[in-house]
């Protein structure tokens, strides 16, 4: 199901799948996404306090 969730909602999970950061690579992407829209829908779980947890797709 997907649904659009406001991202003040999103938090980080701890098992996220992401672990390091690359400034290059991170560029790229985010060229990417500017160039191609967003590809992949984020994959969350519910949080505490109305939050959602970013499991998959940070």
């Amino acid at each position: 199901m997907i649904t659009s969730i406001p991202l003040n909602k999103l938090v980080q999970s701890p098992r996220n799948v992401r672990r390091l950061s690359d400034p290059a690579g991170d560029a790229e992407l985010k060229a990417s996404i500017a160039n191609r829209g967003l590809l992949q829908n984020l994959i969350v779980r519910p949080a505490a306090k109305g939050k959602f947890e970013v499991e998959a797709g940070e």
